[in-house]
């Protein structure tokens, strides 16, 4: 291999797709472990990853562009999970980072989050199962990561109260997708504050964390005040668009997110699941 051109190594190592193929191949030579480590675009990791190893793993990949850290079913004996001092220093190393999924980090929270600002190249976001994080790491992130065009929340709990950053990434119109799932302080009505944002955005996905059975009982979104929104948004790029367990009203001033069926022009995909209330009108 030491008889190969760089760029013919590099070549051989874009074909490589498996990550442990990579990992045994750059133990080969110096020359390798060297290449490999400035040509690694993507890398997973999950509960197997000792915390302690975090910052050098971080170091040795310093181009990373894809990321995914998934601790699903993690077990105290697996260690301990990264922190927001990982994620800074992750950020810090990794400035190149465009997409990023986390996934059932209980420890990591708004401080954490809050070091993402320094990927100024992040451009897709998956947070799935954060418990710690809050509005306010939300409003941190939507203000320092300008080039965001998705985001994806899901099961994230402790999201409430302000929309703040909603609104932020409303007005700063970089996103095209935006999909947040089984998340208890985000309401339906709550999207309205999204503003202009609507106008660039192509796919949007809100499914309630209500399930089935409560809709018999028909309780208003807390999110609902009364005369205090106006549905005049403009969304004629939305082209795929799924709403789930929402509960509308069909006579009244209580409408929600069912304004979008009759102003997206260029919808191409379309799915309700559990949407009580709509009439055949719309």
């Amino acid at each position: 291999m030491e008889h190969l051109s760089e760029e013919l190594i590099i070549e051989i190592l874009k074909r490589i797709t498996r990550t442990s193929d990579l990992n045994s191949l750059s133990l080969v030579s110096k020359q390798l472990y060297s290449i490999d480590a400035e040509q690694r675009a993507t890398i997973r990791l999950d509960c197997g990853l000792a915390t302690e190893a975090f910052p050098a793993l971080c170091s040795r990949f310093p181009n990373l562009l894809k990321v995914e850290i998934d601790y699903s079913g993690w077990t105290s004996g697996n260690g301990s999970q990264i922190d927001n001092q990982c994620l800074l220093f992750f950020s810090s190393c990794c400035t190149l980072l465009n997409d990023l999924t986390l996934s059932f980090c209980s420890n990591i929270s708004d401080p954490g989050i809050a070091c993402l600002t320094y990927c100024k190249k992040l451009m897709s976001l998956r947070l799935n199962s954060i418990p710690e994080l809050t509005s306010s790491g939300l409003l941190l992130l939507a203000v320092g990561c300008k080039a965001l065009s998705s985001v994806y929340l899901n099961d994230c709990k402790g999201i409430a109260g302000s929309t703040e950053w909603l609104e932020h990434l409303g007005a700063n119109g970089s996103l095209e997708e935006l999909a947040v799932k089984n998340c208890k302080g985000i309401g339906q009505y709550h999207f309205l504050k999204f503003g202009s944002g609507w106008m660039k955005l192509q796919k949007f996905e809100y499914e309630n964390e209500q399930g089935f059975w409560s809709f018999f009982h028909r309780d208003r979104d807390p999110s609902y005040k009364a005369d205090t929104y106006r549905y005049d948004l403009l969304c004629e790029s939305l082209k795929d668009l799924r709403l789930a367990h929402l509960v509308t009203e069909p006579e009244g001033p209580e409408i929600g997110l069912r304004f979008l069926l009759g102003k997206c022009k260029a919808l191409e995909r379309l799915c309700l699941e559990y949407v009580s209330g709509l009439i055949d009108k719309e």
